[in-house]
C-alpha cells in the first residue's frame, strides 16, 4: 500500500499546523465504489458486487462513497418509473442496506447512468433524487447543499464536496457556485479536502478520451483552495495521479459493467474498489481487485504518466521523481 507522508508542500504545511495545535489523532478509512451497474435496465447485480460489499463490511470503514452509476440507465428506449424503481430497490438490497445495517455511512454522487444531467433523462434524474431525498447522511450538510445532486459536509477534519459531474465539458453553474462558496468558507479549516465527480478531468481509459470535464474554472478552484483529492469514476480503471497543482486525481475502477484499458495500453484493468486512509501524518491509497477483493493492485503496473488537456498526471508513488517517462502521450487527446 503506497503511503505518502509528505505528498507536497501544501499538505505538509497543513499537517504541521495541525500537529502544532495539538489536534486530536485522526484516523479515517474511506472506501469508494463506482460503476457497479450491469446491463441496461438490469435489476440484478454481478455476484462480485456482493463479494465486494462483504469485503468492505470486513474493513469497517468510516464512510463509503458511491461515485456514480449505481444503476443502469441512460439509453433508448427510456425506462419507465416502475423499472427504475425496481433497479434502485435491487441496489438497496445489494449495497445500501447491508452498509446501513452495519452502521456505515454511505454518500452518493450522481453518474451518467443513474442521474445524468444531459437532456432527455429527466425521469432518471427525478427517480435518482426521489431515492435519496429521505436518506440524507448522518453527517451535517453545509450551506448551499442540494442533496443528493451536489452537496458538502464534514467527516471530522475532512471536507467532502460532491458535484454533478455527469456530462463532459464545463460544469453547471450550480456546481461551480457550490465549490466556490464552500471552499472559500471552509477550506482553511480542513486537514484534507475531497471533491467527488463521476467524470474525471483526465482521460484515463481507451474509448472515453472525450468523456472528461474540461473546465478551467474547476481547475483553478481545485488549486487555489488546496483540494487534496479529486475522486472520479466512469473510466473503469484505478489510477492515482498528481497534477502540477499537487491535486491527487483518484480514478476508481468498476465493480460492474466492463473493465477497460488505459489509453495506449492493451490489457484490461481488474474490477476493484478503492480504500483511502487519512491520518494526521498523511494518507495511503490502495485498491483491491476481484474475485475476492483481498489482492491489492500494484501501482507499478499502471502508467507512469497520463497526458490530458491540463498537462500530465504523475503516478502517486512517483511523486518525488521527476524523471518518469510518459507512457500515455500522443493518442490521449488530439
Amino acid at each position: 500500500m503506497p503511503t505518502v507522508k509528505n505528498p507536497g508542500l501544501k499538505v505538509a504545511l497543513r499537517i504541521l499546523l495541525l500537529l502544532l495545535l495539538s489536534s486530536p489523532v485522526l484516523a479515517q478509512k474511506i472506501v469508494v465504489i463506482s460503476d457497479i451497474n450491469g446491463r441496461y435496465g438490469s435489476t440484478e447485480y454481478s455476484p462480485r458486487v456482493t463479494k465486494a460489499v462483504q469485503a468492505i463490511l470486513d474493513l469497517k470503514p468510516d464512510l463509503v462513497i458511491g461515485a456514480g452509476d449505481m444503476v443502469a440507465g441512460q439509453k433508448q428506449p427510456l425506462l419507465d418509473q416502475a423499472r427504475l424503481d425496481k433497479m434502485w430497490t435491487a441496489f438497496n438490497q445489494t449495497v445500501a442496506d447491508p452498509l446501513r445495517q452495519a452502521g456505515i455511512e454511505f454518500l452518493i454522487s450522481p453518474g451518467n447512468h443513474d442521474g445524468s444531467a444531459l437532456p432527455g433523462f429527466e425521469l432518471e434524474r427525478e427517480r435518482f433524487s426521489a431515492q435519496w431525498l429521505n436518506k440524507q447522511p448522518g453527517l451535517h450538510l453545509l450551506e448551499g447543499s442540494e442533496w443528493p445532486r451536489r452537496y458538502a459536509l464534514w467527516l471530522d477534519k475532512t471536507l467532502i464536496i460532491s458535484i454533478d459531474g455527469t456530462r463532459p465539458g464545463r460544469l453547471q453553474h450550480a456546481d461551480l457556485d457550490l465549490l466556490r462558496s464552500v471552499l472559500s468558507r471552509e477550506s482553511s479549516k480542513a486537514q484534507s479536502i475531497i471533491v467527488v465527480s463521476h467524470l474525471p478531468q483526465w482521460p484515463f481509459a481507451r474509448g472515453r478520451e472525450k468523456d472528461i470535464i474540461t473546465d478551467p474554472d474547476l481547475t483553478s478552484l481545485l488549486g487555489r483552495y488546496g483540494v487534496d483529492f479529486f475522486i472520479s469514476g466512469h473510466h473503469h480503471v484505478f489510477y492515482p495521479g498528481v497534477d502540477d497543482r499537487e491535486v491527487i486525481h483518484l480514478a476508481v475502477g468498476p465493480l460492474g459493467g466492463n473493465a477497460r484499458k488505459f489509453v495506449g495500453q492493451s490489457t484490461r484493468e481488474p474490477f476493484s474498489f478503492v480504500v483511502l486512509d487519512i491520518t494526521n501524518e498523511g494518507f495511503s491509497v490502495s485498491a483491491f481487485s476481484s474475485p475476492d477483493f483481498q489482492q491489492e493492485i500494484s501501482l507499478t503496473g499502471l502508467p507512469e504518466k497520463i497526458k490530458g488537456p491540463d498537462g500530465f498526471l504523475t503516478r502517486l508513488d512517483l511523486l518525488e521523481s521527476t524523471s518518469a517517462p510518459a507512457v500515455i502521450d500522443e493518442e490521449t487527446i488530439k
